[in-house]
């Protein structure tokens, strides 16, 4: 096994023993899983550097030997699906799907053999770090015991945006499993970039989840870069007060062109709340929430309730409506559930509610959630008629510093 640091600087001579210059850089396919090395890249002693094929090389040891004259190489030309491992690998971040972290690549192994070099790990160890100081003996002199951390090459995401080749392997299977709370958590330490690229790697649904949280400045960033047809549609399936929220902290010119590609009746639940004053309740409510007539049964209720888990994300508590469409009370779910099945809702739903008006401040809305210990709180306007709802979630983000919301478990599976 080598390791990239212990051949960097190495002297290069040719068959006649004569200096050409140093070692620079490694070329390698990656048309295979663990990339095979093609060629050197040598700085020659006139500060040029030159593409040695990987068939002129004799051995690699304490210096580099060709196996032909200076004058007789033949150069590499490049392919598409070459990358220069110094140049664009090493030093770059890879995410580690175990620890839902970002890592730093400190050196690269390659496993030798009599005929080729192959790339078969990256080294994000503090040992690798050492290894390229020449510093690796110190610690072991002071008995301390550093501890290898390697990642195989086939489990390698290397997210650097001018690596354009190097492109996310296992988006599907493995991206897709983390919190969309832990792909934030990567996405608001890369590039805009390589977050953009991320965020394109996944569905819809999960893209939406994971920009739900990330900061609120870092949003702003991101749909400014974003391709439109990709921002609009992460913006239809977040929870409108979160797509109103980004809207209203977007550029107005951003925000009007994103809100023309969206779908007309989302983007008209967006414009909706966007009309209130961002530290009011309809500023902080969603519109998704839902609302049958006090007239239905339980079973009636119940056989509607797909179609309304279709129209609204998390269902905690069903509103009932008057032939007027006035918010004339509320029940749970277990409520709905240990209902006899040809009851009216109107006559086992809770006709006494807790309510806030639209234009409510925003921290008297978390303070009645707090009181009276709710999962959410309808928001009605002066005619009483349901406009939407505050969750907890939302209290939460009012009275947390943005430090502490992501240590707070999210209600709403959001």
């Amino acid at each position: 096994m080598r390791f990239l640091s212990e051949i960097i600087n190495k002297p290069v001579i040719d068959n006649e023993g004569k200096k050409i210059g140093k070692f620079k850089d490694f070329v390698a396919s990656v048309s295979v899983t663990y990339p095979i090395v093609e060629a050197l890249i040598v700085r020659t002693t006139d500060k040029k550097d030159i593409n040695v094929p990987w068939e002129d090389v004799e051995l690699i040891n304490k210096e580099i030997k060709l196996k032909i004259k200076f004058n007789d190489i033949k150069e590499y030309k490049l392919k598409n699906r070459d990358i220069l491992i110094a140049d664009e690998v090493l030093d770059k971040q890879v995410v580690d799907l175990e620890g839902k972290k970002l890592k730093r690549i400190n050196d690269l192994q390659f496993a030798t053999t009599q005929d080729y070099y192959r790339l078969i790990g990256a080294d994000i160890s503090f040992k690798g770090i050492l290894r390229r100081l020449g510093l690796e003996r110190i610690p072991k002199g002071l008995g301390i015991k550093l501890q290898d951390d390697n990642i195989s090459w086939k489990d390698v995401d290397v997210l650097e945006s001018n690596v354009s080749r190097l492109k996310l392997k296992v988006p599907e299977y493995k991206l897709k499993k983390l919190h969309p709370a832990d792909i934030a958590e990567i996405v608001d330490q890369l590039s805009i970039n390589d977050s953009i690229k991320i965020l394109n790697s996944l569905d819809e649904e999960i893209a939406a989840d994971a920009m739900e949280e990330i900061s609120p400045e870092r949003q702003v960033t991101l749909f400014e870069e974003m391709n439109n047809k990709r921002a609009a549609d992460l913006l239809e399936e977040m929870s409108p007060d979160d797509a109103a929220d980004l809207i209203g902290d977007l550029s107005a010119e951003r925000g009007r062109e994103l809100l023309d590609l969206m779908d007309p009746e989302e983007a008209k639940d967006v414009e909706h709340l966007l009309g209130y004053p961002e530290d009011t309740a309809g500023g902080i409510m969603t519109t998704e929430f839902a609302a049958v007539s006090e007239e239905l049964t339980a079973r009636q209720i119940l056989n509607k309730f797909k179609e309304l888990a279709e129209e609204v994300e998390s269902i905690y508590y069903i509103y009932a409506l008057s032939k007027n469409n006035d918010l004339s009370g509320v029940i749970s779910l277990r409520e709905l559930i240990i209902a006899g099945p040809d009851e009216k809702l109107k006559d086992f739903m809770t006709k006494e509610m807790i309510t806030v008006d639209v234009m409510e401040k925003e921290h008297e809305v978390a303070k009645q959630i707090a009181k009276y210990n709710l999962i959410a709180l309808p928001v009605v306007d002066d005619k009483n008629k349901i406009k939407g709802m505050v969750t907890i979630d939302d209290a939460i983000d009012i009275v947390l510093p943005t430090a502490w919301k992501k240590q707070v478990p999210r209600m709403f599976g959001r």
